[in-house]
């Protein structure tokens, strides 16, 4: 009788059940998210894993032979969407840390993704000015990479461009950012969140052994600056096509 109060099961371009969505690329833990390949929200299939980095120790396996304990591993997946393969370097996790870290505690044996191949191609709208387009893709590009430091540093590149093209040409980031909140350009969250991308891209491009940037940090200010760009240039491009009758880009 509660059947109708249930949500349907989110369904791909080919009516394929997707899994629950997942904010990044896919990997053993999370068989769903972002394909490289072909740019879309997918669900993929595990066809096996290869050993690459392996510990000092070794288990000894029921025949009586050495086997060698493995960090690292190699896993292909196959997307549902495009049916192409994207290969996963996963580190090993057991519990809640990385296994490498050595034995913390008892838990259960996981594999996380840390880098991936093929780089998914970030192609923005062409609403989006080609110098604020590129800093954006190269922090994109840098946070799949796990690079974090090179991330946030594109991602305060992509807002310094997003405030020249708003006419502040003069002064450093902070003054430019209060200016397009003084025009009410910049709403005072975004603003805020604004600032947020100028200091952590501050940390990144310089060296201190106290403020480190961290991959989260990484992934959070470029999900802000995706939004900023969706909210300056791509929502108002949308609605004067709507205007004129024309599709979206």
């Amino acid at each position: 009788m509660f059947d109708r109060f249930r949500k349907a099961k989110p369904k791909g371009d080919r009516g394929e059940d997707l899994p629950p969505p997942h904010e990044g690329l896919p990997d053993s833990s999370h068989t769903g998210g972002l394909c490289p390949r072909c740019g879309k929200q997918s669900s993929f299939q595990n066809i096996g894993s290869l050993p690459i980095t392996f510990e000092s120790t070794y288990i000894i396996d029921h025949t009586g032979r050495q086997e060698p304990l493995f960090l690292d591993r190699v896993t292909s997946l196959i997307c549902s969407h495009c049916g192409h393969g994207v290969a996963v370097v996963e580190e090993k996790w057991i519990g809640d840390h990385p296994a490498r870290e050595g034995m913390k505690e008892g838990g259960v044996e996981s594999y996380h993704g840390i880098s991936w191949w093929p780089l998914p191609e970030i192609k923005l709208p062409k609403d989006v000015p080609s110098e604020i387009s590129s800093a954006f893709a190269e922090a994109a590009t840098a946070l799949y990479a796990n690079c974090p430091r090179a991330s946030t540093v594109m991602a305060r590149r992509a807002l310094e461009a997003i405030t020249v093209d708003k006419g502040e040409t003069s002064g450093n980031l902070v003054t430019r950012l209060r200016n397009l909140a003084t025009k009410n350009i910049l709403q005072p969250t975004l603003a805020d969140w604004a600032d947020e991308v100028r200091l952590v891209g501050n940390v990144g491009a310089h060296y201190d052994v106290i403020n480190q940037v961290e991959r989260d940090d990484a992934q959070q200010l470029v999900k802000f600056v995706r939004e900023l760009i969706r909210y300056l240039y791509e929502l108002p491009a949308d609605l004067a096509r709507r205007r004129q009758g024309a599709q979206p880009q």
